[in-house]
C-alpha cells in the first residue's frame, strides 16, 4: 500500500492520517475476484437498492452531468433491484470496449489501475446496510448507512460510474489513467518504491478529485435532458457524489447557500495532484472543471506531475 511510504508526504496538502479507516483491502495475491450470484440475491437487498436509488434519483436528475443522464437511459439498470453484472458488460463492452469484473470488495490501487489500463472495471455485489454487509465489517467501526459508506458497494460502482462508460471519451480518458497508474506501479522510469508510491498518491489525488469527487460548472445545455432545471452553479460527475445521497445534498445545500461545509475550488491540476483526501466523511471541498473536454486535456498535457524525481 501507498501508505507504508511517507518519505514525500510532506509535499502534499490535507494529509489525512488513517484515511481509508478500516475497510478491507484485496490486493492481487487475495482471491479477489468473486463472480456476481445474481439469482441468489435475497428481496432485502433488492429492497435496499430501490431504497437508495429512489432517495437520490430527482436529485440526480437535476444535478448530474449530460454524460451520466445519457448512459443511465442506455443501460439496464433498474430502480427496484440489483442490476445483473451480464446484462450490462456486453454493452458497456460494445460501445467503448470495456467490461465488467465482478470483485470481492474494494481492491488495491495496483490492481485496479491494471484492470483499468486493459479497460476493465472492478464492481462488487454486496451494498450498504445488508447483513452481509455487516458480516463483513462486524468488527470494525466504519460508517454503513444510507447517505455514505467508505466502502465502495454495488450502488457505488454501477450507480456511480458504470453510466459513464458508455460514453466514449470518457470511457478513453479512464483507460488513459489506468495506464498512467500501471506505468507508475511497474517503474518503468527506475525511480524506486518510495517514488513509484507518492507519484501514485498523485495519481490517486487526481482520481479522487476528478471521477470521484469532480464538479463541472453548469453552463445550462444539460437542462434539455432534465426533468427539472439545474438549479445550482455546478453539474456533478463525480461517482463518490452521484452515489451518496448525503454527499448530493451537501453540494447543493453548500452551492445555496444553506450550508459551508464545503467549498468549491476552481480545478488546478497541480494544485489537485498535491491535495490528499479522506474516504471516510464529507469531502470539504470539491474542485469545479470548465467542460470534461477540458479535463480529458490537461490530462494529457500534464503527464509530468505525475513523474516526480524527488
Amino acid at each position: 500500500m501507498t501508505e507504508e511510504f511517507t518519505r514525500y508526504d510532506h509535499l502534499f496538502k490535507n494529509v489525512i492520517p488513517n484515511a481509508i479507516g478500516g475497510v478491507h483491502i484485496f490486493g492481487r495475491e487475495d482471491p479477489f475476484l468473486k463472480p456476481q450470484d445474481y439469482n441468489n440475491v435475497n428481496n432485502l437487498e433488492n429492497g435496499i437498492w430501490e431504497d437508495l436509488f429512489v432517495n437520490v434519483e430527482s436529485l440526480l436528475d437535476q444535478y448530474v452531468s449530460r454524460e451520466y443522464i445519457l448512459g443511465m437511459r442506455t443501460l439496464p439498470i433498474p430502480r427496484d433491484r440489483f442490476p445483473e453484472f451480464d446484462a450490462i458488460s456486453p454493452l458497456i463492452q460494445n460501445s467503448t470496449d470495456w467490461q465488467l469484473v465482478s470483485v470481492a470488495g474494494f481492491i488495491d490501487e495496483e490492481l485496479f489501475f491494471d484492470l483499468n489500463a486493459n479497460r476493465k472495471f472492478p464492481v462488487t455485489d454486496i451494498i450498504r446496510k445488508s447483513p452481509r454487509f455487516a458480516e463483513k465489517y462486524a468488527h470494525v467501526d466504519i460508517q454503513n448507512d444510507e447517505g455514505y459508506t467508505p466502502e465502495p458497494d454495488i450502488f457505488h460502482d454501477i450507480q456511480g460510474h458504470i453510466p459513464f462508460l458508455m460514453n466514449k471519451d470518457y470511457a478513453n480518458f479512464l483507460h488513459d489513467v489506468g495506464i498512467l497508474g500501471d506505468e507508475i506501479i511497474k517503474d518503468k522510469r527506475g525511480l524506486g518504491p518510495e517514488l513509484v508510491a507518492h507519484n501514485l498518491k498523485r495519481l490517486q489525488n487526481f482520481a479522487w478529485w476528478t471521477y470521484e469527487f469532480g464538479l463541472i460548472q453548469n453552463n445550462g445545455e444539460t437542462d434539455q435532458f432534465r426533468r427539472r432545471k439545474n438549479d445550482i452553479d455546478y453539474e456533478i460527475y463525480g461517482a463518490g457524489i452521484i452515489s451518496s445521497y448525503n454527499e448530493t445534498r451537501n453540494i447543493v445545500d453548500c452551492a445555496k447557500g444553506k450550508s459551508n461545509r464545503s467549498k468549491f475550488i476552481s480545478f488546478d491540476i497541480e494544485e489537485v495532484v498535491l491535495t490528499r483526501f479522506d474516504y471516510s466523511d464529507i469531502q470539504d471541498r470539491y474542485y469545479v472543471i470548465h467542460s470534461m473536454a477540458d479535463l480529458y486535456q490537461d490530462f494529457k498535457d500534464n503527464q509530468e506531475l505525475f513523474w516526480f524525481e524527488g
